[in-house]
């Protein structure tokens, strides 16, 4: 079968992505950091990853993984924002 004669390509949808968990923010960083980029580009983009804004002097994995954290709580309703 080609990709051009799945059903998602001929509908025209993009085929849905299975549910796989998220790489933790400290293994795509050093992830991205092996193949090259800068800590400040591998935090800004890990940090993008999680659904935050990327910074000047760049996200540290410490700080991602505090506000990652964060959000959780909030969410679970056990702080209040």
């Amino acid at each position: 079968m080609y990709l051009h004669d799945t059903p998602s390509a001929l509908s025209g949808h993009p085929a849905e992505e299975p549910d796989m968990p998220a790489a933790a923010p400290g293994v795509t960083f050093r992830r991205l950091r092996i193949a090259g980029l800068t800590a400040t580009q591998a935090g800004n983009l890990t940090a993008r990853l999680s659904g935050l804004a990327p910074v000047r002097t760049g996200w540290s994995v410490n700080e991602i993984e505090r506000l990652l954290f964060l959000h959780t709580l909030v969410d679970s309703g056990r702080i209040r924002s």
